[in-house]
């Protein structure tokens, strides 16, 4: 590809809490749920084989603002927001999501290099948040209690869930009434944008796509309170038919957002700072519909690291390419890099990211709080911390839905990617995590 550096332009950094690559139109989706996006690749390049670098937005979103492994747990020389403000640009983000700023989940300063980073948390909806977060401890305190006796396991979810039938409004999760919807992050960016006069970096980041899936249009409301409260207390018992559901609720958020960027697109039009923008789209990481027995993305132990959780889309608008697509694997790590170079910015050197623009190997590391995983276009491999676990391999071109592991059966594959999957760390600096590879491989061979 030629040199695609843009001189002047501001940058708009659009991301999608849990938007899943396999969910837009564009990419194949058999429903028509995002004509703006679809357009913005139309009309730009689109990365049909991104990846995040984790399955969670307290380990993804540090990686990509800083071009860092996951876990950061260090805070960097400086992130993606303070190269640029140091380059003469205005930086601003509004995102709403909490976690980032929990210390037990999120170690470094999310805010780091920006001059203005809103939450847009009142202290009341914070207040809420917390009693939501309270509540929800609770109620799994007891289910995994429950889980101990079947007879006092069945008898508590049913009367649980005659309860959620019946006075749903009483006990359903009511996270999304806290949480500022992608019209409301639209009208404060738009405001701030206005009063520039400088070049500026702006970060949005929506949470509509996040669960609880909670669209205004869906035909039937007590139903959706049902099963957005199942959803989040007792996952296990979601039925087949309620998990479809559940994708119709999922995409209809999506369909939601869309508009809401078209939106934001229309507004920025007005302001006539539309045609002097990069505008990227992608999201932290994507949401799972128990393609591996699991929903959501969860943590722990069910921060998984399948493709469900970590293909995501990827646009770049504002360049002087158009509808092109781009199939080699790339990696958000290099997000911030490629900004860099497009923007004629020398990369920091704390930033471990290429320029995805140009030719780079297609090797990755993924990484949650119990699983490692080193994916190349044609396999990828996957590691979990518990020694109960086995390790996986999947052939991606033969098994695109990771169902068949042939680890035990293509050892020597197993051995090459595992040193390749070492090497890679040492690149990243991850000794710790070398050191839990080697162990784990040496009680595998004197098993």
């Amino acid at each position: 590809m030629k040199s695609c550096k843009i001189g002047k332009k501001n940058l708009i950094l659009l991301t999608v809490d849990c938007l899943r690559a396999d969910h837009l139109h564009c990419m194949g989706y058999s429903k028509d749920i995002t004509p703006t996006l679809d357009t913005l690749a139309k009309n730009g390049i689109m990365f049909t084989k991104a990846f995040a670098n984790a399955p969670s937005t307290h380990y993804s979103m540090p990686s990509f603002l800083s071009s860092t492994l996951p876990p950061v747990k260090k805070q960097p020389k400086i992130t993606l927001a303070g190269i640029l403000k140091k380059n003469g640009f205005v930086t601003a983000a509004f995102n709403p999501n909490p976690i980032v700023f929990s210390k037990i989940h999120c170690k470094i300063r999310i805010n780091d290099g920006f001059d203005l980073y809103d939450m847009m948390l009142s202290s009341r909806k914070q207040y809420n948040l917390k009693l939501e977060f309270l509540r929800s401890l609770i109620i799994k305190y007891f289910r995994d209690r429950f889980e101990k006796n079947k007879l006092i396991d069945n008898s508590s979810y049913l009367l649980f869930n005659y309860a959620m039938k019946t006075i749903p409004n009483f006990l359903c999760t009511r996270q999304h009434l806290h949480i500022p919807s992608a019209e409301e992050i639209n009208q404060k960016a738009i405001t701030w944008i206005k009063n520039q006069k400088q070049r500026f970096f702006i970060w949005l980041h929506y949470m509509d796509v996040h669960e609880p899936y909670a669209p205004l249009d869906y035909n039937n409301m007590t139903e959706m309170l049902y099963l957005i409260t199942k959803y989040r207390y007792f996952p296990d018992k979601i039925t087949n038919k309620e998990n479809q559901k559940l994708i119709i609720l999922y995409d209809l958020e999506i369909k939601y957002t869309d508009n809401a960027i078209n939106n934001f697109l229309i507004a920025l039009k007005k302001l006539k700072n539309f045609d002097d923008c990069i505008i990227i789209v992608t999201a932290d990481h994507g949401d799972a519909f128990n393609e591996h027995g699991v929903l959501g993305h969860g943590f722990g132990s069910e921060a998984k690291v399948y493709d469900e959780l970590i293909h995501v889309p990827l646009i770049i608008y504002g360049l002087d390419e158009k509808n092109i697509n781009i199939n080699k694997q790339v990696q958000l790590l290099d997000l911030s890099p490629t900004i860099c170079e497009l923007l004629n910015i020398s990369k920091p050197i704390n930033f471990f990211g290429e320029n995805i623009l140009f030719p780079i190997k297609e090797k990755m590391i993924i990484k949650s709080e119990y699983y490692i995983a080193y994916r190349t276009p044609d396999h990828k491999l996957i590691i979990p911390k518990m020694d109960n676990e086995e390790n996986e391999l999947y052939d991606l071109k033969r098994d695109s839905e990771e169902k068949i592991n042939i680890y035990n059966i293509k050892q020597k594959l197993a051995a090459k990617l595992e040193l390749e999957m070492i090497t890679l760390l040492q690149k990243y600096k991850k000794k710790t995590e070398v050191l839990e590879i080697k162990n784990k491989l040496i009680k595998k061979a004197s098993s």
